[in-house]
């Protein structure tokens, strides 16, 4: 029998850090933003969607995780992110193939993500900036801002969630997140790649299309 997709435990990590913003009162003094603001609006502006689209009254599970899917597609590159998890593999895939993968990751991961943090809609509660603070962004490669931010936990130090934004043709995207050192990218693209040798890319493509029937039943 086929071994599951992993459970992406540092994604989980990922899901605390933004689902915390939900959680607890400020535990330091603000701090102002420095550095490019364009990518820093990116992401200000994404998670203020994400904190109303939580606190949205009337609204039923499937229609908040619907809408937050929609605001991480229309705020990060899914495209680019799917490709890099894939790594290496990706010129192995066929052209025929390329787009079913795709579809597959943001039914899967994306889905996923935007599920957990709606787990976190009973506690939103309180303004924003009690939660969320962005402290500065400085330069990452030519093309990419590495955005630095931090949650309060009702309990505990302060986590550190860094952004990393690349330019777009149109406006700045979002292509990964960093908890305390932990790289969502890094982090899919190995557990994918474990899948891989295990199982090759259709055995990966086999899980993912159980994990999407799941998910949407």
């Amino acid at each position: 029998m086929a071994r599951p997709v992993a459970r992406w435990r540092r994604r989980e990590v990922l899901t605390l850090g933004l689902g915390v913003v939900a959680l607890g009162p400020l535990a330091a003094p603000a701090i102002a933003p420095a550095g490019d603001p364009q990518p820093e609006q990116v992401v200000r502006g994404l998670v203020e969607e994400i904190w109303t689209t939580l606190r949205t009254n009337g609204a039923d599970e499937r229609s908040r995780v619907d809408r937050m899917m929609a605001l991480f597609e229309a705020r990060t590159d899914v495209g680019l992110i799917s490709r890099l998890a894939l790594g290496r593999y990706w010129n192995r895939l066929p052209e025929t193939r390329r787009t079913e993968y795709q579809e597959l990751f943001r039914d899967v991961v994306i889905r996923s993500l935007a599920r957990r943090l709606d787990a976190y809609a009973a506690d939103a509660e309180g303004a924003i900036d009690e939660r969320f603070q962005i402290l500065s962004s400085v330069p990452a490669g030519r093309r990419d801002t590495l955005v630095r931010s931090k949650v309060f936990p009702a309990s505990g130090p302060p986590l550190a969630l860094d952004w990393r934004v690349r330019e777009g043709d149109t406006a700045p995207l979002i292509i990964d997140l960093i908890v305390e050192g932990a790289s969502l990218l890094v982090s899919q693209r190995s557990e994918f790649a474990a899948v891989i040798e295990r199982q090759d890319v259709d055995g990966l493509l086999a899980e993912l299309r159980a994990r999407a029937a799941s998910s949407r039943s």
